[in-house]
């Protein structure tokens, strides 16, 4: 949740003048889980917020400022995927925010890498204050951001959250062993039993649902045959189901209409949980205190048979597994290559597209064989096709990749003579002012023993200072601009890395297209959009070939 801005003490000028300081508060279900009610009443919401409000309240350079209030109430720190920081980072690299506020490292974030990262690297790089109040930390007062006792802090911090993950992985783990339904939000077909919340109870509406398509499954109807009867009958989808029935739970959904797909289908096909067996742990993080998630194999699953009610039976349950698999099976055959799997998104319904093998693979968009509702791309779209469009876009933005490089290169070697050339006016305004500073000592002499008049003395004294001031102030402008030429100048951009080895591609791999390839998306006529990866880093590249820039250094 982000607040709205607020304003400083009266009087204290207009905001376009004034500092703007931002209040990032966080609290989330690990801090309930990790401790006692009095933590957890330290670490409240308003809590955090009285005690920011008053640290800037007696903090003179602060207190006229602007201040915006950031909150991330029941959300992790144990990474930066939080909407709250991530819009205040987004400010403050916008140049929005100057300063920062946290009640203490923690609540920034429980990472040792990534907070260690933004308070030694990015914040400074971005001019940007930031101040743990508990923790006693400024990083205005200078080498504190990398002082041992910081590290420690944000190190323990890390540790604690990892440690604290494991823990409930276990007891999660314990849970679902003894047969209780682990799950935020029951499956459709069930509701979460009033009594019991981690017993299910079948849905009767929905529950009637899924025994149908367990029966057109056991006819040996494929998924898509249901689907489309389905949506012929206006069945409510599980989606359309439960935001009628006013679950609050948000759904990603590929398109503005929601439908019956074939993979919603499979969905409940595959579902054992619908003959009355618990299921846990079909996907789990793939290292603790991440939030990535990775499948388990079947065999690590912990299943807990007779839990609820079953909605089908074993049988039914079985038979359709084996409709699937023999599905499964045919589609499988086949000579393609699969490259573009997932990566083929309809441009109209916004589903991704389907693959089907054979001699000659093809993608189509599946949806207009469940619905009428969208005219998606008709007929089928050749691999082959795909590919030779793919690669012919690949060299050309390998082209771009070498281009940028080159004229990058130029620049920088432009630049470097320009460097060579301040340094060598600044080694002569140093002997310059040496010089000066050698004229106005015998100035002095010669008026100290009577060779210089007093009113000539001031005179030549005054035009000497005046001079060497003129100096001084070029030389802290060449001071200044070498300061900004601190880096090497080798350019440091994904877009280039990436794409300027493939200027002389033949093939494409899998391997090159997860480098390279974001998705495609198809529209009528099969017109493509490739979306390429790092173009965020293409553009960021042309915006510092125009200024001669990188990362606010300059190209030398």
């Amino acid at each position: 949740m982000i607040n709205a801005e607020r304003s400083g003490a009266a009087g204290a000028g207009t905001a376009s003048t004034r500092l703007t300081a931002a209040m990032y508060l966080r609290i989330s279900s690990e801090d309930s889980d990790a401790g006692h009610s009095t933590k957890m009443e330290s670490d409240s919401i308003a809590n955090q917020r009285s005690l920011l409000s008053a640290f800037i309240s007696r903090t003179p350079e602060l207190e006229s400022a602007n201040i915006l209030e950031f909150c991330d109430d029941g959300w992790s720190g144990k990474n930066f995927e939080r909407p709250a920081v991530r819009e205040m980072l987004e400010q403050a690299r916008n140049g929005n925010i100057q300063c920062i506020l946290v009640k203490d490292l923690s609540r920034f974030g429980r990472d040792y890498l990534e907070v260690g990262n933004y308070i030694s690297r990015i914040f400074p790089f971005l001019g940007i204050r930031f101040i743990a109040v508990n923790d006693h930390f400024d990083s205005s007062r200078g080498l504190e951001a990398d002082s041992l006792e910081t590290s420690f802090k944000t190190l323990f911090h890390d540790i604690y959250s990892r440690d604290i993950s494991r823990k409930v992985r276990e007891a999660k783990r314990f849970r679902a062993e003894r047969g209780e339904f682990m799950g935020s939000f029951a499956p459709y077909g069930y509701v979460k039993d009033p009594k019991d919340k981690k017993h299910l109870t079948p849905d009767p509406e929905a529950a009637e649902v899924v025994r149908r398509i367990f029966r057109m499954a056991g006819e040996k109807r494929d998924s898509t045959e249901i689907a489309r009867t389905l949506n012929a009958g206006c069945v409510p989808t599980p989606m359309q189901y439960k935001e009628a029935a006013g679950c609050p739970r948000t759904w990603l959904c590929a398109g503005e209409r929601n439908f019956w797909t074939k993979d919603t289908v499979n969905t409940i096909l595959r579902d054992e949980r619908y003959t009355g067996t618990n299921v846990f742990g079909r996907r789990m993080c793939d290292e603790i205190g991440k939030n990535h998630q990775v499948s388990v194999p079947r065999a690590e699953w912990i299943r807990a048979p007779g839990c609820h009610e079953g909605v089908v039976t074993e049988q039914e349950f079985a038979l359709a597994q084996e409709n699937l698999r023999e599905y499964r099976e045919y589609s499988k055959n086949g000579s393609g290559k699969r490259l573009f799997q997932k990566k083929v998104r309809c441009g109209v319904c916004g589903h991704i597209m389907y693959y089907f093998s054979g001699k000659k693979p093809y993608y189509i968009c599946n949806t207009p064989r469940v619905t009428d509702v969208f005219e998606c791309p008709e007929g089928r779209l050749m691999e082959e096709d795909l590919h030779d469009a793919v690669l012919d876009g690949l060299r050309t933005q390998a082209f771009y990749a070498v281009d940028a490089s080159r004229i990058w290169e130029e620049k920088r070697r432009q630049k470097q003579y320009d460097v060579k050339g301040m340094r060598a006016e600044l080694a002569k305004m140093e002997d310059s002012c040496t010089a000066l500073d050698s004229h106005a000592r015998e100035l002095y002499e010669m008026f100290a023993f009577g060779e210089l008049g007093r009113e000539e003395y001031l005179l030549e004294k005054s035009a000497v200072a005046e001079k060497k001031n003129r100096i001084s102030i070029r030389m802290e402008e060449l001071e200044a601009e070498l300061q900004n030429a601190g880096t090497d100048g080798r350019l440091e951009n994904r877009f280039t890395d990436s794409f300027s080895r493939y200027t002389e591609i033949e093939e494409l791999t899998a391997d090159i297209i997860e480098d390279v390839l974001q998705e495609i998306v198809v529209y009528p006529d099969h017109v493509l959009h490739i979306v390429w990866n790092y173009q965020d880093d293409l553009e960021r590249l042309i915006l510092d070939i125009k200024t001669g820039r990188q990362d606010g250094k300059d190209m030398v």
